[in-house]
């Protein structure tokens, strides 16, 4: 007798980033398995045909999934501020037990990113209790998180909505936001483009160091840091992958800003990656609880040498110490003097990215299989 259908509910469909990536990657290792099935809202197309698919799709979308949520195998939600709460609720209410893939810090902040832009380390004033800080610290909604918020806590104190996070970490700040009575399980995220190379990149000989910041220009990910080290080492070149719009709209007028600083647009896969690999230096310095970040394995898996905050809420901080760079904010006197021996002592910089391998392997190998590890999460309960 075949098992019960899983089924995975996301409201972001397959795409080239995020949850996107990640629903590819779901649906690769699923291909031509009967009993996994993915629902999800179609994006919009630019064809006749892709506009017709979209408009039919968005418009099944609900009933599809309420049907689902009537059968009997397990279902994993993703994404629930795309899915819909009326949709959400509605799937919680019909199943004795849920299951949700837990992709962000939007359970308990209403940011979904949650640090603020004038702090460095993550925000937790809203971990475990109502969120009556974000509104005294005027938090904007961006995530639509408010009803998920509300609900959420009784959901997942009554065992019928469960979580799965991507990593130790998120699972520590989950069960400290919901409580003791929280069932949370952890299967590591499979992140596309994370892979060793036969052979390690060779590097240019420079005059100057090159560092690249792989990482949105966005207070979350860290660009202001980047910014701050730059300028206290003028005798390296600073690269940022974005245009210098994206900067001034998020920090102000870009006047002022260090000359060894460049922005050049660039995604992984035009010109970003071969950035990465052949940098002397890479910086990963998000100042959120981030889970398991793709820049942050990509980067170390491409070239080894990569400078990241290891606040204990984020993903970063489970990178064995022999494995990182750790970048301190209130110390950038002896964060400036790490890099610079790590950069320019040959045998520490081999030692670092030798354990930088030798990490990424395990995680890689813990890290396959995501469906199948899923469904045997739910299976146990």
């Amino acid at each position: 007798m075949n098992p019960p259908a899983l089924t995975f509910v996301s409201g972001i469909g397959p795409g080239p980033s995020g949850t996107g990536a990640l629903m590819i990657g779901l649906m690769n290792e699923a291909a031509g398995d009967t009993s996994t099935r993915f629902l999800y809202k179609v994006p919009r197309r630019s064809t006749l045909l892709g506009l017709l698919k979209y408009v039919v799709g968005r418009a099944s979308f609900a009933g599809r999934v309420r049907r689902a949520a009537r059968t009997d195998g397990p279902l994993v939600l993703m994404h629930p501020q795309t899915i819909g709460f009326g949709i959400f609720s509605a799937v919680i209410e019909a199943r004795p037990v849920t299951w949700m893939y837990v992709l962000d810090a939007y359970v308990f902040c209403v940011r979904s990113y949650n640090c603020l832009p004038q702090e460095s380390a993550p925000c937790l004033r809203c971990l475990g209790n109502g969120g009556e800080a974000a509104a005294q610290l005027g938090c904007v909604n961006w995530f639509r998180a408010g009803p998920f918020q509300e609900h959420l806590p009784g959901w997942v104190r009554s065992g019928r909505l469960r979580l799965i996070a991507q990593c130790e970490s998120q699972a520590r700040l989950l069960r400290d936001h919901f409580g003791p009575e929280a069932i949370v399980r952890v299967v590591p995220l499979s992140v596309p483009d994370v892979e060793l190379p036969a052979t390690p990149p060779v590097r240019p000989l420079r005059a100057r160091p090159a560092v690249v910041f792989h990482g949105a220009c966005n207070p979350a990910k860290g660009a202001a840091h980047v910014v701050a080290l730059a300028r206290l080492m003028p005798d390296w070149d600073f690269l940022v992958p974005s245009d210098v719009k994206e900067y001034v709209h998020h920090f102000g007028p870009a006047e002022g800003l260090p000359p060894n600083l460049t922005f050049r647009r660039m995604s992984w896969a035009d010109g970003l990656a071969d950035a990465v690999a052949q940098a002397d230096l890479v910086l990963c310095p998000s100042s959120w609880s981030a889970p398991v970040e793709g820049a942050v394995l990509k980067s170390l898996s491409h070239n080894g040498l990569v400078g990241v905050f290891t606040y204990p809420t984020a993903f970063s901080s489970e990178v064995p110490a022999e494995a990182r760079l750790e970048l301190d904010p209130s110390d950038w006197p002896a964060t400036v003097a790490r890099l610079r021996r790590a950069v320019t002592t040959p045998a520490v910089a081999a030692s670092i990215r030798e354990a930088a391998r030798a990490y990424i392997t395990r995680y890689l190998a813990g890290s396959d299989e995501m469906v199948r590890k899923i469904r045997a999460v739910c299976q146990a309960g």
